[in-house]
């Protein structure tokens, strides 16, 4: 940003002797040393005047760009879908003022569980604090006594269980599966037999068949075939299982009956059943007694714990569900909307700007001139959207620093606009009003030069060059204020003095002039 360079205007009431020689039309000169002097030269023609003493107002002038004093981000606390917007961009507001509104049904039903937790840890809370109920007690007095009888069952099963019945059974039933896997496998020696009576068969037709005697015999021929028929009906008989899948299966599940009948009735005659029993019983008994007995102080400083636990989550919840109604931290206006109805928004990224309503300007000031400067001094401001109105500010802040590429401080002003009529980026010409001196020795703001120093290593001098039997000199000055027209000398010229009013840099020191 190109910041704004530093000018002086104003008024200034001066005496009249000023008024007559240095700030009004120049008479012509004469050789009267109280008045402007005729230098005896040719080189130069210049105007002179003389250093007089006058009443200053100083007021520095700037024409600077107008700013807002920050701006603030409106970022949600919570993640919500935008429901409402209360405001449009350039809507005033005040602090506390609705912007805009979240779904907060989700938020509503964390609020409704954590005041349901909260109320669980309070009742817990009061029932430790009360001791012990009648029905608690009761139902610890009856899982004691179920816890004993179980025992004495099982005591009595250990001392009558029938093992030797149920091993028997186990046995018959596996016995059983077993001739039922067998008999879906044919017999062997079945086999052998009937293919050893097929075979005996077949020789026996082959040699009916082969001798011609008995060949012509059709009775011994037939019988001998219907006696093979039968040998090999009675061979295909001998291959096949006489058993069935589903007498496997059936044998099977009264295996698998007959076997859990067993363990069972192991289990419930073993030691370590009755042992556990017993352990239930004496843990049952336990719970009887923590039921008689009243809560210790740990357990009420745990449950107290939990209460507070639960109020603060509670808190959270309420205080998240009021988040999802944002209002505006501060009075101001609204710069900027960022997002849209209906969209999800959360804490990552920011829905609206606000503005401050009060604008400022911030100027450069250059070296010189920021020891006239103070906190608090008044400052003018009109600008060209507004002609017939001004603005007033005050200097809020001065930079301790200077810029050393051009050597200025920055200064600010704050602006008051309760109007709204200042608008961000708006120039403005601005008059801070520095203090008024008088009888103070002053010359014209134009014959004083700003020229480098004739040793290269110090900075440049603020100079006038003064006037001594019509030649030039050199000479050194410290500023004070200045109203545009004239300016104060602090030191390095005395009241009288006769000065050049259009000083040219190039002036040789001793150098012969001629006034005009």
């Amino acid at each position: 940003m190109v910041l704004p360079r530093l000018r002086f205007v104003a008024t200034a009431a001066v005496v009249s002797a000023l008024a007559t020689s240095a700030c009004g039309p120049l008479a012509p000169v004469t050789t009267n040393a109280a008045t402007t002097t005729q230098a005896n030269t040719t080189t130069s023609t210049v105007r002179i005047g003389k250093a007089v003493r006058g009443d200053l107002t100083g007021v520095a002038a700037f024409t600077a760009q107008i700013q807002t004093k920050g701006q603030v981000a409106i970022i949600p606390s919570v993640s919500a879908a935008l429901t409402k917007f209360d405001v449009d961009v350039g809507s005033k507001v005040r602090a506390g003022d609705t912007l805009a509104e979240l779904d907060h049904a989700d938020l509503d039903e964390q609020v409704l569980a954590a005041q349901a937790a909260q109320a669980t840890a309070e009742a817990k809370l009061a029932e430790l604090k009360a001791g012990p109920k009648p029905e608690v007690l009761a139902a610890a007095q009856a899982n004691s006594n179920a816890a004993a009888a179980r025992v004495k069952a099982l005591q009595s099963a250990r001392d009558n269980a029938d093992i030797s019945t149920l091993d028997q059974r186990v046995k018959d039933d596996q016995a059983a599966l077993q001739a039922a896997q067998a008999a879906m496998q044919p017999d062997a020696q079945a086999v052998a037999q009937a293919d050893a009576a097929v075979q005996a068969a077949q020789t026996k037709l082959n040699d009916i068949q082969s001798d011609p005697t008995k060949s012509k015999d059709q009775n011994a021929v037939n019988a001998a075939k219907s006696d093979l028929q039968k040998a090999q009906d009675a061979a295909t008989k001998a291959r096949q299982p006489t058993g069935s899948q589903a007498a496997v299966t059936q044998a099977q599940n009264e295996l698998q009956v007959a076997q859990q009948e067993q363990l069972l009735a192991r289990l419930s005659t073993t030691a370590f059943d009755l042992d556990e029993a017993r352990a239930l019983q004496d843990a049952a008994q336990a719970q009887l007694n923590l039921a008689n007995a009243p809560a210790s102080p740990e357990e009420l400083q745990a449950a107290q714990a939990q209460v507070e636990e639960a109020f603060a989550q509670a808190e959270l919840a309420r205080a998240r569900a009021k988040d999802a109604t944002i209002v505006a931290p501060i009075t101001g206006v609204v710069a900027e909307i960022k997002a849209q109805v209906g969209s999800t928004v959360g804490p990552s990224a920011a829905i609206m700007t606000l503005i401050p309503p009060d604008m400022q300007v911030v100027v450069q000031v250059d070296e010189s001139q920021v020891s006239l400067l103070q906190v608090g001094q008044s400052a003018n401001l009109t600008v060209d959207s507004f002609p017939r109105d001004a603005f007033g500010g005050t200097v809020k802040a001065i930079a301790p620093v200077l810029d050393p590429r051009t050597r200025t401080a920055a200064v600010q002003v704050d602006v008051p606009d309760p109007q709204g009529k200042l608008k961000p980026g708006m120039f403005a010409q601005m008059a801070i009003q520095l203090g008024q001196h008088q009888a103070t020795l002053m010359v014209p703001s134009e014959s004083v030069l700003k020229l480098g120093s004739p040793d290269p290593s110090a900075p440049p001098q603020l100079v006038v060059f003064t006037v001594t039997s019509g030649r030039v000199h050199r000479q050194p000055v410290t500023l004070g204020l200045s109203d545009g027209k004239n300016i104060e000398i602090l030191q390095g010229l005395q009241e009288g003095t006769d000065v050049v009013l259009n000083p040219r840099p190039d002036f040789l020191e001793g150098e012969l002039i001629s006034a005009s």
